[in-house]
């Protein structure tokens, strides 16, 4: 299941992949198992689809069910790597830096001992990247990228993903011969796909920062657009917004970057909109005028996610969290995990006071 759902990833097949997801949690409720095996499988499928508050829940503690975790679950490395991986560069990414350093710590201390060890480090590698880069050490921030070029006999890892920003970190750092090996190596992995997908797109990135040439930036941008998935949109946005304001589009590049940070905003991505607005601060390239989108309340009703709101409403109308995981496709510890954000974010005590809440909020069981 994990690697049909990957390989569906890899051709673009975004819907067919979360088919693939719910028809596992269907079997495995339909058996009373846990479903721990999608747990991590889960989480990296919801990073790409940029419903990255549903990925955190995915990979959330269930102390419940913390022995049995530990033994069956975490204790296959792969799996934690992801885990933490996935954990660090969202929190990197929002910027959210001691979290993010947490998670790193963890994850780093695992030994890379197998070829399923080092084909399942990617998150951690870019995540360990990126908190480089934060504080300033682009050359090293590149080079920790860099280690995933080298294929060991047997290994099955795909990287197209990651190439594109191990490009802008070598043109960063004035290392244009690295920056040609990325492109080189997305562009390999792009002739082993069977028609044009998601190397193809990572490919024109690639090759649109390289060359400073918008057409392929816009190619990826279109790509992605129609086919997805969301976390490469404002990364494609942020890079077209670049290679135009070298070119003197000045409005192109202001519309590519207000699109960019709207995105971005989405996510919560608040350092890729500090980065995105220094790579065209040296061209005089700002955002518009608009106001900024308000950030989502730590507290309260308004702190909610959709999905969030959703098993509120299912609580309210009295499902178990057994029912709310049937009719959502989760897992119970998934579930679980919600329902405790839920309380603490409305700084309640139990379901009670969740379906009150929930009542007066117009939401009706």
């Amino acid at each position: 299941m994990t690697a049909r759902i990957f390989t569906l990833q890899n051709l673009d097949r975004w819907p067919q992949a979360e088919l693939t997801l719910r028809r596992a949690r269907e079997a495995s409720q339909r058996n009373g198992n846990p479903d721990r095996a999608t747990w991590v499988t889960a989480a990296v499928l919801r990073y790409w689809l940029g419903q990255w508050d549903d990925a955190l829940a995915e990979l959330g503690p269930d102390d419940t069910d913390a022995p049995g975790l530990t033994y069956s679950f975490l204790r296959e490395r792969w799996s934690a790597l992801l885990l933490h991986g996935v954990s660090a560069l969202i929190a990197g990414r929002r910027d959210e830096r001691t979290l993010a350093g947490q998670q790193l710590r963890q994850g780093l201390a695992l030994p890379i001992q197998t070829v399923p060890d080092r084909e399942n480090q990617d998150f951690l590698v870019a995540a360990h990247a990126l908190a480089l880069e934060q504080t300033g050490k682009t050359q090293q921030a590149m080079l920790r990228l860099a280690a995933m070029l080298p294929r060991l006999d047997g290994e099955m890892t795909l990287i197209h993903q990651w190439l594109p920003d191990l490009v802008r970190l070598a043109l960063a750092a004035g290392d244009r011969q690295m920056a040609q090996a990325a492109t080189q190596a997305c562009r390999a992995e792009t002739a082993a796909e069977a028609y044009p997908a998601r190397a193809a797109a990572a490919s024109l990135r690639c090759h649109g920062l390289l060359e400073s040439d918008p057409d392929p930036l816009e190619e990826a941008v279109a790509h992605f657009r129609a086919a997805g998935p969301a976390v490469e949109l404002p990364a494609a946005l942020e890079d077209l917004a670049v290679v135009q304001a070298e070119r003197g589009r000045e409005e192109d590049a202001r519309a590519a970057l207000n699109e960019a940070v709207t995105l971005y905003e989405g996510l919560q991505a608040h350092w890729d909109i500090r980065r995105a607005e220094g790579r065209l601060r040296p061209h005089g390239i700002r955002r518009g005028v608009r106001g900024q989108r308000g950030q989502r309340a730590a507290f309260g009703w308004e702190a909610l996610t959709p999905t969030e709101v959703k098993i509120a409403a299912m609580v309210a109308r009295g499902d178990s969290t057994s029912e709310i995981a049937r009719g959502m496709f989760l897992s119970r510890r998934t579930v679980q995990t919600y329902i405790s954000h839920i309380l603490a974010k409305l700084g309640a005590k139990g379901r009670v006071d969740i379906v009150r809440e929930a009542l007066r909020q117009g939401v009706s069981p």
